[in-house]
């Protein structure tokens, strides 16, 4: 007589499954009183192409699922670009009025094709069908076109992601040659301000969605085993706020989105300290519960470059264990710190920051003033390299 196998365990199949691949698609429609709606799916396929359909599968509980079906006969299903990671966090938030600062225009049909994704299809319902919690709905396709020719935002491993062919790689090594270059150039002025403060002087630029150390120099007297040169870490709240904002850096609203289901008061407080970073024009970090070697181990793990979505969200929980020793209010003259880095920008002559020049291996206990100090002498060292760098791109043919 054969064994009944035991039931399958809920974070069981959630780990097990999600250890496959998935496209990030938007259903969306209009509503009864003409405003847009939208849901995020990880569900959608092609089914047939003679007839031509395809399938979503919504939870049972989604309200609006519920809303799209009653209100609408018909919905478009959106591909999201790999660069649209905050429109999808923005629209799988809780809240009202979430297209507010999605940009979109109407499909043939009506709906909303939300602007820069990779393809929209328009749809009737063809049938929706029971499949244990969620439905199974089936979309008669009405219309449908490619609007951008980019690669499509992947679900893995509950974390967001892009596909990568070789050249795209390559591409993004060239990037941060191109930085490796520029920090180069300041070589010299780096070693001579870390071996003059006997600390650890890095400059690092901003490659996508990460920060990368392109140049080092340490002459602290706990000279690490292994040099950070090449690693990487990621530009999300609080981290990166020099390059917010930047050309070559992440929008204020897609840093922001990068908080993900964050309360309130936490969005909050990263815009606060964004707009104290750009006030003063200056990043410190305190020294937080963890320790060297725990921060150290961590940033091995980001830097690797086939870690997986478990392995970041391990990364971002210790970032989020120092979210509150990231850009204190106030250095006081007369008050101690325990500093884990200070930054200061490196500026493109028009302006751009192209670098981040940080301070790092700092002794503990030093006072607001000491800072400060540290804080000019970065400063001024800034300014040497801008004025390398400056007179490079003079001898440089355009």
């Amino acid at each position: 007589m054969a064994q009944t196998p035991p039931p399958i365990d809920n974070d069981r199949f959630r780990s097990v499954l999600g250890s496959y691949p998935t496209g990030v698609a938007v259903v969306t429609g209009i509503d009864k009183q003409g405003e847009p709606i939208g849901m995020v799916v990880g569900t959608f396929t092609s089914v047939s192409i003679d007839p031509p359909l395809v399938a979503f599968l919504p939870m049972k509980t989604s309200r609006t699922f519920q809303t799209l079906r009653e209100d609408s006969d018909t919905f478009c299903v959106n591909i999201l670009a790999a660069d649209q990671e905050h429109i999808c966090r923005t629209l799988a938030a809780p809240g009202d009025k979430k297209f507010a600062t999605v940009p979109w225009h109407k499909s043939p049909g009506g709906n909303p094709i939300i602007d820069g994704v990779v393809a929209w299809i328009d749809c009737k319902y063809a049938s929706v069908v029971d499949g244990g919690d969620h439905h199974i709905v089936l979309g008669s396709v009405q219309a449908m076109d490619r609007s951008r020719d980019t690669t499509p935002l992947l679900f893995f491993q509950r974390g967001y992601g892009r596909f990568s062919t070789g050249p795209m790689v390559i591409g993004s090594e060239r990037e941060t040659l191109h930085y490796a270059r520029l920090a180069e150039i300041a070589r010299e002025e780096i070693e001579r301000l870390a071996s003059d403060s006997q600390l650890e002087c890095s400059l690092v630029a901003p490659v996508g969605h990460d920060a990368v150390y392109v140049a080092v120099a340490d002459h602290s007297p706990q000279r690490r085993a292994n040099s950070r040169l090449g690693a990487r870490v990621p530009v999300t709240p609080p981290l990166g706020t020099l390059f917010v904002g930047e050309p070559n850096g992440l929008s204020e609203e897609a840093w922001l989105s990068r908080l993900g289901k964050a309360s309130p008061e936490t969005y909050e407080q990263a815009r606060a300290k964004l707009a104290r970073v750009r006030a003063r024009g200056w990043s410190a970090a305190l020294v937080g519960n963890l320790t060297p070697a725990e921060l150290e181990q961590a940033l091995i793990v980001y830097s690797n470059p086939q870690r997986t979505p478990e392995q970041e969200r391990s990364f971002l929980s210790c970032v989020s264990a120092m979210f509150d020793m990231h850009e204190p209010e106030q250095l006081s003259p007369d008050e101690e710190y325990d500093v884990l880095q200070l930054s200061v920008p490196v500026r493109q002559a028009c302006g751009k920051v192209v670098l981040t020049l940080r301070m790092g291996a700092l002794p503990p206990k030093l006072s607001g003033s000491t800072l400060h100090a540290y804080l000019q002498r970065l400063e001024a060292c800034a300014s040497r390299i801008e004025k390398l760098i400056a007179a490079q791109a003079e001898r440089t043919p355009a």
